[in-house]
């Protein structure tokens, strides 16, 4: 029977199994509103925030 994800802060030895803890806790700043696109150009790049607007690295196929 798995462990409450609870006990894993209260109690570590149930936290050796990875199955049984949180895999990670994520950090999210405030954004902060500045200015927009216009909603056409916006719907064209996919955000309306230029601060948000960045360029895909990746690709290069597998």
């Amino acid at each position: 029977m798995p462990v409450p994800i609870n006990n894993c802060y209260d109690n570590q030895s149930a936290c050796d199994a990875v199955d049984m803890c949180p895999l990670a806790m994520a950090y999210v700043p405030m954004q902060r509103w500045t200015s927009t696109y216009e909603p056409a150009e916006g719907w064209h790049r996919g955000t309306i925030f230029p601060e948000l607007d960045l360029p895909f690295l990746g690709g290069g196929g597998c």
